[in-house]
């Protein structure tokens, strides 16, 4: 996971960034709007698409609070209403007729336009679409003709999801089905709905502000970037101008066609970002509701540059209130007052079978199509030490995560019942040599590398001990760290490249598969072992199709290319059997074959660690999380308070003016941004305390 620490920090470290360009305006200065809670969320936030969340624990964390789904879970793992008011379920099996009608609530996306029974209808029809690529296409498939869609056997029009009215959606399904656990499935962020006019603009519409709006208790505001031009990356997967003639003027005319070669770029890197709050949220503004009716908080405010002996200090001074998932060199040290929860997401390597490893011939060779191979790199890794060194996450013993419910009952999961112990996921070194030589492999001749994120030090962490291992036997492995650029691409509604978005890199090289083997925190789109295990059957994959010959094309397998007749049809049994109690066996079934086969290595259950101060509520509560509300927590911020707020602010104060010529010497802070117009030089203190109207607001006794 990448490092993503939840602290309340109302120091203007992060404020003077964030609100530079809108601060100044007197009336809004006198009006109290409400808190301002500095949250350290993560040190990244590139894309806050929820479709294209479950790569990362951290991306998923940060979306619920934005974007709200049609039911959620409670701390007890059962199912409540979220965005649905009410449903009915209307049956004649003498017709074949099985239908869901959902009543939507009232409540407003962050543009107070009405969330609507289309903007479902529009979310879950972009899944299914035959040419897109979401692993949780398979969540809908018990809906009618929504696996002929993404099969390309029939028209997305012909999927049976109806907007009946503004706030009723009517689902038809192809027979009986087990109702509850098809609502389980609507928890899942990948379901939320979206709105057409905003996504249907391109592909990048969920990285900035004025491109986004949000359905959930909290909206971007602002995004703030700096950029290090010590890293510089490769990027093969973007856009070049190409001239291609001439106007009637004589003047040469462009245009961004995909590039022919790599360029380098320099590595450009998010310092802060604003959640603000979603005023509309469940709020009737015609009614002159107050502001903080359903969201408490004004704006979660994150600096993403402090580090972590600043975020230490902080806390130690009682100004950072709240540290989640703790920072990895502060681990073992807060160990004795953190809370240690179990994750829903499991550190997972994927092995791309397609692709052509070097082995000094001249085209290379699919080492990882062979199973002795993908058998042996496992076997070589230490999973505990892996785990002591992360600290805050268990060896893996399987592939499904903690958390994940046996089959639909919340009392027990899924490990729990789990008693196999998998002999490839055991560390022996002497039997992975063993293999690889039956195998007819000398390791030696074979040079690969592991792409992972470089702003994750967990992921970096675990990525070297990997590579560590894995040229124990004799391969030549390299970590490959892929980081974040200024986009590139272009962007047809304005003519133009955006310059305010980042390109992150390693998404892009998971998403194209242009990756050899790639580290990623694989998260369970719902608490059910379905989502988990299903995307590995050719059929319920979700990857897109080739449909430039509509008379020629064919099912695509898992992104790493495993494709198993044995487990296909294993996976169609599960899905054929609507007794969803009745899967647990063949559940457990599947996810041994996965590790026999081992197309993906698990390393880690990841867990996450936090430290909270009592100065800290939520509503009349104090903060705490219990193990299954940490899954789904879309709105667990919405009534965040801190006790003694004024004093608290004193606080902050006195710690920012205590750290300010560190923060502003910061390479990669934004205060470089700030410098005194008369002398060109960084303002000081003083300075700084005059000409920012936000630190009149916050601090007025000052």
């Amino acid at each position: 996971m990448m490092k993503r620490i939840l602290a309340l920090l109302l120091c203007l470290v992060t404020v003077l960034a964030v609100f530079a360009g809108c601060a100044g305006n007197d009336s809004d200065a006198e009006e109290d709007k409400g808190q301002y809670l500095t949250m350290y969320l993560t040190d990244s936030l590139y894309d806050l698409d929820p479709a294209n969340a479950y790569y990362n624990e951290s991306t998923i964390n940060v979306i619920s609070l934005m974007f709200d789904t049609l039911f959620t879970l409670n701390d007890n793992g059962k199912v409540k209403k979220s965005l649905v008011k009410k449903y009915t379920i209307e049956e004649d099996p003498n017709a074949d007729e099985y239908t869901m009608y959902l009543e939507l609530a009232e409540t407003y996306w962050s543009d107070n336009t009405l969330i609507s029974a289309n903007d479902v209808v529009y979310a879950w029809k972009r899944i299914l679409d035959v040419e897109s690529s979401y692993e949780a296409a398979a969540l809908l498939f018990d809906i009618k003709n929504a696996r002929a869609a993404k099969e390309g056997e029939c028209s997305i029009d012909d999927v049976a999801i109806f907007a009946e009215d503004t706030d009723l959606l009517s689902i038809q399904f192809e027979g009986p089905i087990d109702y509850d656990h098809f609502i389980l499935n609507l928890t899942s962020l990948a379901l939320a709905p979206l709105r057409e006019d905003i996504v249907g603009k391109g592909s990048d519409w969920a990285k900035k502000p004025a491109t986004m709006v949000t359905s959930g208790p909290f909206k971007l505001s602002r995004v703030n970037f700096s950029e290090n031009s010590g890293t510089i990356y490769s990027d093969i997967n973007y856009d070049e101008s190409v001239n291609v003639g001439q106007d009637s003027q004589g003047d040469p005319i462009y245009e961004y066609l995909p590039a022919t070669e790599p360029s380098n770029f320099r590595e450009q890197l998010i310092n802060s970002f604003v959640l603000e709050r979603n005023s509309y949220y469940y709020r009737n503004s015609e009614e002159e509701e107050a502001l903080d009716k359903s969201v408490t908080p004004y704006q979660i405010i994150v600096d993403c540059s402090m580090s972590d002996e600043d975020i230490k200090e902080a806390y130690e001074q009682g100004t950072i209130l709240y540290i989640g998932d703790v920072p990895l060199s502060l681990r073992n040290e807060l160990s004795d007052v953190a809370v240690v929860e179990d994750s829903l997401s499991t550190h997972t390597y994927f092995l791309n079978e397609n692709a052509y490893i070097d082995d000094g011939t001249e085209t290379g060779s699919q080492l990882f199509a062979n199973k002795s191979v993908r058998q042996a790199l496992s076997m070589a890794i230490d999973r505990e030490a892996i785990a002591t060194s992360v600290v805050y996450a268990r060896a893996a013993t399987g592939l499904v995560p903690y958390g994940v419910f046996e089959a639909d009952s919340a009392k027990s999961t899924f490990r729990e019942k789990c008693t196999t112990n998998y002999e490839n996921l055991t560390t022996n070194v002497d039997k992975a040599k063993s293999l690889l030589s039956e195998a007819g492999i000398d390791a030696s001749k074979y040079s690969f590398s592991i792409t992972v994120a470089t702003y994750d030090e967990v992921h970096c962490l675990i990525a070297e001990a990997v590579a560590e291992a894995w040229n124990s036997l004799g391969f030549n492995v390299t970590v490959n760290k892929r980081g974040t650029i200024p986009n590139n691409d272009y962007y047809k509604y304005t003519e133009s490249v955006p310059t305010d978005i980042c390109d992150d890199l390693y998404v892009e090289d998971l998403k194209n598969g242009t990756y050899e083997v790639i580290a990623l925190d694989y998260c369970a789109m719902s608490v059910d072992p379905f989502s988990v295990l299903a995307p590995f059957a050719k059929a319920f994959s979700g990857q897109g199709m080739d449909m430039t010959d509509p008379e020629n094309y064919q099912l695509t397998p898992h992104s790493t290319g495993y494709d198993s007749e044995e487990y296909n049809s294993l996976m169609e049994t599960i899905f054929a059997e609507k007794n969803i109690a009745a899967r647990a066996d063949n559940y457990r079934n599947a996810e041994a074959i996965l590790m026999e086969d081992m197309p993906v290595i698990p390393i880690i259950f990841n867990q996450s660690g936090y430290v909270v101060s009592d100065q800290l509520k939520m509503g009349n509560k104090f903060l705490f999380w219990t193990t299954k509300s940490c899954y789904y927590y879309t709105n667990i911020f919405t009534k965040a308070s801190v006790k003694g707020y004024e004093d608290y602010l004193v606080t902050c104060e006195s710690f920012l003016a205590s750290k300010y010529d560190t923060f502003k010497t910061n390479p990669l802070s934004y205060f470089n941004n700030f410098v005194n117009e008369e002398t060109r030089q960084p303002m000081t203190y003083e300075e700084f305390k005059g000409e920012s109207s936000t630190y009149s607001y916050l601090f007025p006794q000052s």
